[in-house]
Formats: C-alpha cells, structure tokens, sequence
C-alpha cells in the first residue's frame, strides 16, 4: 500500500479535530474567520501527488526514529494538509500555529491514528 493511501484515515481524523477546533478558536479571536477552503482540490486524483511530493521534500530532513522526530513529522503533515486544504494564505494567519500543534498533539494522542501516522510518515 503506497504510504498516501494510508493516510485517508488519517485525513479523515484530522478533518475531525479541525471541525470540532476550528470555530472554537475563531470564536476566540485566535483565528481569522473567513478562510478559504481549497477542499476540493486538494481531494482531486492529483492533490494525493501533490501532497505526497510536498510531504516527501519536507520530511527529508527530519529523522523520524524518535518520539521527538514523530511529533515533528507529524506537526509538517498537519501543516501540509491545511494548507493543500485551505490555501497558502493560512500560513499568515496568527492562528495557524497554535492550530496546528493542538491538531498535531490530538492526532498523536488518540492510538488508532497515531498508529496509521506513524506507519505511512516511516514511509514517505
């Protein structure tokens, strides 16, 4: 199984934490409402490509022997994915990280994704 098959479930969990997140921290003040989803595209057949290049080039240099390593390849997925998900423009938003390291915690924290995520971020 190629390592992005592998991550459907894990994007399905990540959508998860981010829809029960995403208002509480706009509601907050901590994200800016108004963020455009890219969703579409980025479940097109060529998004998976474009992810698991992106994923690929930015993992590169993280080794991800260690529990340390793990969280810090976990934090790119997260980031990778919101920005296929949401646009670029995210990335500017105050927001963003706080967002993305209570994503990345939640998916690490629950053994049923933490698992899968492991196995396809050994992978890339």
């Amino acid at each position: 199984m190629d390592p992005i098959s592998q991550a459907n479930p894990v994007l399905e969990a990540l959508r998860r934490q981010l829809a029960e997140n995403i208002e509480r921290l706009r509601r907050s003040g901590k994200l800016a409402a108004g963020t455009r989803s890219g969703a579409a595209a980025a479940r097109s057949p060529g998004a998976a490509e474009d992810l698991e290049a992106a994923l690929r080039r930015k993992l590169s240099g993280i080794d991800r022997r260690s529990s340390a390593g793990l969280s810090a390849a976990t934090r790119v997925f997260v980031e990778t994915v919101l920005v296929g998900e949401f646009g670029s423009g995210l990335l500017t938003d105050p927001g963003f990280g706080q967002l993305a390291a209570e994503l990345s915690e939640s998916l690490r924290e629950e053994a049923e994704v933490r698992e899968p995520l492991e196995r396809m971020l050994a992978e890339l």
